[in-house]
């Protein structure tokens, strides 16, 4: 069996390859986590890995902990993948390929791959990353722009009244628009990202000449997906999607 790993800023999502589909694994969060607290979570002592890929864009000590704590439970080397300039159809639009986060383009490729057409897939997590493909799997390059939280905590942190109005307040419902100032700054924040991601698929569109399919993924998709007005299909594991398609690639002679 092989395990995939997708070990983003703040989660990390894995699964098992075995007989052509995938069995996924309860997300964990490492953020200020020490690897106990999630290592049993991601290298299950009941199964034995074979080949153990990993995505990784949460930096140098998570790959140092992840190549450790692979070979400790199954005695193999993580590989850790990293973009190209073209792999499983999809050509990489980056001016210069390897620059394009290893996320991104797996979430691309796994997009691409689900509707074999063209689409837009957002990535909502620490950051927001938002990619387009067009029908002949060309990449068209994207956006990265800070996600929920970090909007939130720059709003809480370098302004005075915006902070203490919040913190004096309290969340309502509210109406259309928003009545107090912790729903305002919540509220305001995830339109921002639905505005983005309006405007990039009618760029795409007119980019690619077809309307891109939208396909959501990350932690904060599920809120997005709620206010969204075009049709999309949330995919928690698309990036790892991608890897599988990568690792289930004929061996090359």
């Amino acid at each position: 069996m092989i395990l995939l790993i997708d070990a983003g800023n703040t989660r990390l999502k894995s699964a098992w390859l075995a007989g052509g589909g995938l069995a996924d694994q309860p997300a964990v969060v490492h953020r200020d986590a020490p690897p106990a607290a999630w290592a049993a979570a991601v290298f299950d002592g009941r199964r034995r890995a074979t080949r153990v890929l990993a995505s990784n864009v949460a930096g140098a000590a998570m790959s140092e902990t992840l190549a450790r704590l692979a070979r400790e439970a199954y005695g193999v080397e993580v590989e850790f993948v990293t973009a190209a300039p073209e792999l499983l159809g999809v050509v990489n639009g980056y001016l210069d390929p390897g620059q394009l986060g290893v996320d991104r383009w797996f979430a691309v490729i796994g997009a691409w791959l689900r509707v074999r057409g063209a689409v837009c897939v957002v990535d909502a997590g620490t950051a927001v990353k938002v990619d387009s493909v067009d029908a002949a799997g060309r990449h068209l390059g994207g956006f990265i722009v800070p996600g929920l939280r970090m909007m939130h905590e720059a709003l809480m942190r370098r302004t005075s009244d915006i902070a203490a109005a919040a913190a004096r307040g309290t969340r309502a419902p509210g109406g259309v628009l928003a009545d107090n100032t912790v729903t305002a700054v919540s509220r305001g924040a995830l339109l921002a990202l639905a505005g983005l991601v309006d405007r990039t698929l009618d760029m795409a569109e007119r980019a690619a000449g077809v309307a891109p399919r939208l396909i959501l993924t990350g932690g904060d998709a599920g809120a997005l997906a709620e206010i969204m007005r075009v049709p999309h299909e949330v995919a928690p594991n698309i990036v790892l999607e991608g890897l599988a398609a990568f690792a289930a690639r004929p061996a090359r002679s």
